[in-house]
């Protein structure tokens, strides 16, 4: 019923909005046929003034190339050009001209083309020459309209420092010729005349309904204004180039109706032998359509709201017509709905459309009334066998709840079996794994121990083998040395005394004596350097193996680097590798002795090397290099960078390089255990490895390591 309250609104809207609509159409309609008349009205008032600045153009043409045919045919003149009398015409042409009319620029020129007299800096442009030029060989009085830039010398300071600045110019050109016009013609009289403010405030003075003049360059930019305004406005800066000028080049106007701003506009093109040379502006008072526009638009507005108050007359008495039986067949249907069968339907005897929906709601009502009374007969019946079925049903849910909480109970015991097991399981499997680790790591470890134990024992019993030998030729050798000069001093000795015996000198000379003399030191010499050389390797394996040294102690890691640098250096050098040789660049840092396993940081040291020369004997680049870098660094920490410009690590693998037994390398030449031992060796020693390798630019392992430890496990 609430929603029967807004019928006879939306039908008054609805019967509004149909009436108006029509109206609204009507009205635009007028609207538009009234408004374009009078838009083309004041468009023809534009070309009216259009017409009349070209007719003022063409007037002030006319009259320049009458001034200059009237100059032209003078006897004076005629004679002056002849006799080359340059001051005269200067005096009674050029200047006369300029100060006495409106002329701006005079040029006087011979049959040569010499100038005999000149006024004004216009006449002097490229542009402008080539045009008189033209103009020239026609042998006529003739006249043209021309726009170029302005002279440097016919600016002010402020405008030359703007750069050149364009103007309009009007010419007219005129062969000299006596007053009877006789003879031939021995020069060309000149004249120009500029299209300045001036000129057009002129126009103005004569043109009433124009009260602004602009001339635009056609590339858009602003010459001359009647006005101080030269600038662009804002339409003109938006639409200039993609409105006006096309059109302009075309020889079309362009019209802007703008009733708002009070000023209508004009850009029409200012020809000169059938071609656009510039673009006028033309803007005239638009009052008179300004006030036709506004009785139009209040006299569309009147219809519109003379119509709208018709439109809601009609549609408030449509609406009552229609909502109020309407209303009255609704309230019934709510009794109806109540259970009142019995009354009868409003409306039944009016006629048309709710005439019948009367009768049908009365049809509807008998037939709804036998159905209650069936339908009540049934509904008693079925209640009676619903209600039997309803103590069956509880009975069955009663048992089948029993039998589902016992399954429940069962199912839940399992359930927390299941639970103890897995956990159990999963505590076996953590150990296992845990325990299946540390077998690995004591595995490498003590195959890695192993290896590098009887590494040290067979370097240090090399060693100790080669070091009686090498300490008795290196003892020896200082006597050898004196004995062999004291020797040489002898038989020195005895040449001087007997070198005449030629049977001596023979023998001297067999055995090269003079060459012996002086080969002999350096032989000596280098065999005392080769054994020195062989005293420092069993030195450097001593320092490597360092079986005497099991304990923690202070050691010089720089030693340890070089000692491992002498083992590898058969690695190092060409024929190693038949490649080019690696180059080793140390850069050691001041560093004090580090508490540690000295043996074990040489053996951490001989597995990142060998890495490092494994990955350069892989690649083909000549300039292969291993950085070996020390330095001390805060919280007394040790820092040791060994870097090559290898291949680098693909990043793929580069989290498992500490696994036991991973290996990049062909069978038979690594077994995995490299960085897994050293990284165990490390962490030994409270210290730390870092890997950084970016793949085509090489590898940089980080060795952090304490100064001073303050407990190390016991070491393997």
């Amino acid at each position: 019923m609430e929603r029967l309250h807004h019928l006879q609104p939306k039908i008054l809207v609805f019967t509004f909005g149909a009436s108006l609509v029509p109206v609204i159409f009507l009205v635009g309609a007028a609207w538009q046929f009234g408004h374009q008349p009078l838009k083309d009205l004041e468009k023809v008032r534009l070309n009216d003034q259009v017409q009349a600045f070209r007719g003022y153009t063409a007037a002030s043409e006319k009259g320049l190339q009458d001034l200059a045919a009237g100059y032209a045919f003078w006897t004076d003149l005629y004679d002056a050009v002849q006799q080359r009398n340059r001051a005269w015409i200067t005096k009674e042409v050029s200047d006369q001209l300029v100060f006495s009319t409106d002329v701006d620029a005079v040029k006087v020129t011979s049959q040569a083309g010499d100038v005999l007299g000149s006024r004004g800096a216009e006449l002097q442009l490229p542009a402008v020459q080539e045009r008189i030029s033209r103009l020239v060989k026609t042998g006529k009085t003739t006249q043209d309209l021309i726009q170029t830039d302005v002279a440097p010398q016919a600016q002010s300071n402020s405008a030359a420092k703007l750069g050149p600045q364009r103007q309009v110019l009007m010419l007219s050109v005129a062969p000299i010729y006596q007053s009877d016009g006789k003879g031939a013609s021995p020069g060309t009289l000149i004249v120009g005349q500029v299209l300045d403010a001036v000129w057009l405030q002129k126009f103005l003075t004569f043109s009433q309904p124009t009260t602004k003049l602009k001339i635009f360059s056609l590339q858009g930019q602003p010459i001359v204004a009647s006005h101080s305004d030269l600038k662009l406005d804002v339409w003109e800066a938006n639409h200039f180039s993609t409105e006006v000028l096309p059109k302009i080049r075309q020889g079309q106007s362009v019209y802007r109706i703008e009733p708002q701003s009070g000023l209508n506009t004009v850009y029409a093109p200012l020809m000169s032998s059938n071609r656009p040379v510039a673009i006028a502006k033309i803007q005239i008072v638009s009052g008179y359509f300004s006030q036709a526009l506004t009785a139009l638009s209040q006299l569309l507005w009147g219809g519109l709201g003379l119509a709208t108050l018709l439109s809601i007359a009609i549609a408030h008495f449509l609406a009552k017509q229609i909502s109020q039986p309407i209303k009255q067949l609704a309230e019934r249907s709510q009794t109806l709905a109540a259970g009142d069968l019995s009354s009868p339907i409003p409306g039944m005897t009016a006629g048309g459309e709710i005439g019948q929906l009367a009768c049908s709601y009365q049809e509807m009502a008998g037939s709804l009334k036998t159905l209650i009374n069936d339908l009540e007969h049934r509904v008693a019946e079925r209640t009676e066998e619903l209600e039997l079925a309803r103590q069956t049903l509880e009975e069955r849910v009663q048992e089948r709840t029993e039998e589902v909480r016992q399954q429940h109970q069962q199912l839940q015991q399992a359930h927390d079996e299941l639970q103890r097991l897995n956990t159990e399981v999963t505590a076996k499997a953590e150990q296992l794994s845990i325990a299946l680790r540390n077998l690995q790591k004591a595995q490498a470890q003590l195959i890695q121990t192993e290896k590098m134990s009887s590494l040290g024992q067979l370097v240090a019993g090399v060693a100790h083998e080669i070091n009686n030998p090498i300490n008795f030729i290196y003892g020896n050798l200082p006597y050898i040395s004196r004995y062999s000069r004291d020797l040489l001093d002898l038989v020195q000795q005895y040449t001087q005394r007997y070198g005449h015996d030629p049977e001596i000198q023979q023998r001297k000379d067999a055995i090269e004596f003079n060459f012996i003399t002086t080969d002999l030191p350096k032989i000596l010499t280098s065999m005392e350097t080769g054994a020195d050389r062989i005293r420092q390797i069993i030195l450097s394996l001593r320092n490597f193996s360092r079986l005497d040294e099991a304990e923690m102690k202070p050691a010089n890691l720089h030693e340890g680097i070089d000692s491992t640098l002498l083992i590898l250096q058969h690695r190092l050098n060409e024929e190693a590798h038949n490649f080019s040789s690696i180059q080793v660049i140390k850069q050691y840092g001041p560093l004090p002795p580090v508490e540690c396993y000295p043996r074990q940081l040489n053996q951490v040291f001989m597995n990142l090397l060998s890495n490092a020369i494994d990955a350069l004997e892989s690649c083909s680049r000549p300039d292969k290099q291993i950085l070996i870098q020390t330095q001390m660094c805060p919280d007394n920490q040790v820092q040791v960078s060994i870097r090559d410009n290898g291949p680098g690590i693909p990043s793929e693998i580069q989290e498992k390089l500490f696994d036991p037994f991973f290996t990049t390398k062909p069978v038979g030449k690594g077994t995995g255990l490299g960085l897994t031992v050293a990284y165990q060796i490390l962490e030994r020693h409270q210290g730390q490895i870092h890997v950084i390798s970016t793949p085509g630019a090489g590898t940089e392992v980080t060795i952090d390591l304490p100064q001073a430890a303050t407990s190390l496990p016991i070491a393997v």
